[in-house]
């Protein structure tokens, strides 16, 4: 089940590898010094370190594991330790998704960087995009979008702040992400659109804290939560939508970031209650059209995201809607990790390609002219690694390829 084992085969990478190194060396609090590098106290081996890096937290084990271990809560705790230190993350990056005003004002910026300068990596000293010999970038950088979509004037408008009244129906809020806010806003609107267009969009939402939460970083992710916390509290929504599977099982977890004596640990159970991935609530609200498309010049696939298959409930929502609209033209496809993995694909590039090679290989198979999936990660990842191909598949968002669907037919 396991992705990095699957490509490696080290059993030290494997579930049973990890739990043996965080119980037996970790968890006794042992000191060690990384090879190399003197004798210095409370560090651990860079092999250690190496191990805790090389995990998607993509949660395949746990969900597996007839023993209920919970790896990926082992894993985090362990990078979040100070024997850990060298697997800290640029600091800037904490600071900048913490912060409401630098966030915009710096996608800005490097919005008019061309993904492919490999410039935006090396600004935040994530180095290490080519491969050790030196050919070219397994994956491109998409560049950022020129306007976020929390800058964007119909979307303020629909803001609860602004007191926009959704009418009748449910109360929906929008929960962006980071890469939808920064570099696919497009996804966003086209939700919107799918939805009837009256849906909330708080304004003081960031990111969803996944980030820092797999890094270990148990204090930056509540900092970040407590930010949502406010903005979609003051919605007053009957669901809380997103199109990514990730921020929605963040969502999830934002409970566990607090103390039974928190105020706050009651809101966030109320939030995590509330909130749906975008396949869920369309099937749960019923609002797609009836009609098959007799559209028979594309042939549809989907790419079921790790977090949507082990903590949502699993893909037939998303499954089941593509062969209601699609029907001999949906071409199922084996279900296997992408290997973006939040920051697990900037640090482990080589590691990240290989895993998406046997996901390109498994496309291939289905024929397919277009990918769809419904999680930011995953999208990016798949847009990074086939925009050098020449005749790989066209990459949606489940939300695009319905707007698209919708708006052909009208």
């Amino acid at each position: 089940m396991c992705p990095v084992y699957g490509v490696t085969r080290h059993e030290r990478f494997s579930p049973r590898g990890k739990y043996r190194l965080i119980t037996e060396i970790i968890g006794k609090g042992l000191n060690f010094a990384p090879e190399g590098k003197g004798s210095g106290k409370n560090l651990l081996p860079v092999k250690v370190l190496e191990t805790l890096k090389d995990c998607l937290q993509c949660g395949a084990c746990g969900y597996v594991c007839p023993a209920g271990v919970e790896l990926n809560a082992l894993v985090r705790n362990a990078r979040g330790t100070s024997y850990a230190k060298g697997l800290s993350t640029p600091w800037m990056l904490w600071d900048i998704l913490k912060s409401r005003k630098l966030t915009p004002m710096l996608a800005k910026l490097l919005g008019s960087i061309p993904g492919t300068s490999g410039l935006i990596w090396r600004l935040f000293g994530l180095t290490g995009r080519t491969s050790r010999d030196e050919k070219a970038l397994h994956f491109e950088m998409p560049s950022l979008a020129q306007r976020p979509a929390l800058s964007r004037r119909h979307f303020r408008l629909l803001d609860p702040s602004y007191g926009a009244d959704p009418g009748s129906g449910p109360r929906i809020a929008l929960f962006l992400g980071c890469v939808q806010n920064y570099l696919y806003p497009e996804v966003a609107e086209a939700m919107i659109r799918c939805l009837g267009g009256k849906v909330l969009v708080p304004l003081g939402q960031g990111c969803c804290g996944m980030p820092a939460w797999s890094a270990g970083a148990q204090k930056t992710a509540k900092e970040l939560v407590l930010q949502n916390l406010k903005a979609f509290e003051t919605a007053k929504a009957d669901f809380i939508v997103t199109g990514c599977a990730a921020c929605a099982s963040m969502i999830k977890e934002w409970p566990k970031l607090f103390s039974e004596k928190d105020v706050e640990k009651e809101i966030a159970i109320n939030l995590a209650d509330k909130v749906r991935e975008f396949s869920q609530l369309i099937a749960e609200l019923k609002v797609l059209p009836l009609k098959k498309s007799r559209d028979r010049s594309v042939t549809v696939t989907y790419h079921a995201p790790c977090h949507q298959r082990f903590d949502l409930g699993g893909v037939e929502e998303s499954e089941e809607l593509l062969d209601s609209l699609f029907s001999d033209a949906f071409r199922p496809m084996s279900h296997e990790c992408c290997g973006q993995g939040g920051l697990f694909s900037i640090g482990n590039p080589e590691l990240a390609w290989k895993i998406f090679e046997k996901r390109l290989s498994a496309w291939d198979r289905t024929g397919a002219s277009i990918v769809v999936t419904t999680c930011s990660g995953c999208l990016l990842q798949w847009r990074a690694g086939t925009a050098h191909q020449t005749e790989g598949p066209r990459v949606l968002h489940l939300a695009e390829l319905i707007d698209d669907y919708r708006e052909n037919r009208s």
